[in-house]
């Protein structure tokens, strides 16, 4: 099996809250922060409130009985965790820009895509990166997520080789 520098894991869970809750344990000596969101509103702020980020990124959830008649399905928060296993440092600007890059991929956020879902990426360690989204768009239909955790860890192995962490330190 290969060995990733950067390691990719998608998974999907029920409760927003709970994840940005357990995410926001971090290691000793690092303050976790929010990297960057589907709102420049949000990464302004100086702090934010975790449950009140959880109301934000559900709120299109509302939207979709009204639009179907249907209830939701259970597990709407799409999780995507990336830890940097290469020993080089990646400063937030090359996290921003591997945030952008999984998110048009597994289309979570495709370019251009004014309803998309909503989004936020934490960071809680000093070599790792949390993109949290919910799977129902802000239009109130499904985000088209067909192999997004294989797109996911492709564009982090993209991101890996362009940035030359695959070369000796």
């Amino acid at each position: 099996m290969p060995e990733y520098l950067l390691r990719c894991d998608v998974r999907r869970i029920e409760s927003t809250t709970d994840l940005l809750a357990d995410l926001h344990r971090s290691e000793p000596g690092f303050a976790p922060y929010l990297l960057t969101a589907w709102s420049p509103e949000l990464t302004a702020q100086d702090a934010i409130v975790l449950p009140y980020l959880a109301r934000l990124l559900d709120e299109p959830l509302a939207l979709r009985k009204p639009r179907t008649g249907h209830s939701a399905y259970q597990r709407l928060t799409w999780h995507c965790a990336i830890r940097n296993t290469s020993g080089q440092e990646l400063d937030d600007d090359d996290w921003f820009e591997l945030t952008h890059e999984i998110l048009d991929v597994t289309g979570i956020e495709p370019d251009d895509d004014p309803a998309a879902c909503r989004w936020a990426a934490l960071r809680n360690t000093t070599d790792g990166l949390d993109i949290v989204a919910t799977v129902i768009r802000q239009d109130g239909r499904w985000a088209r997520l067909h192999n997004d955790a294989y797109f996911a860890r492709s564009a982090c192995a993209d991101f890996a080789f362009s940035q030359g962490l695959d070369e000796p330190l």
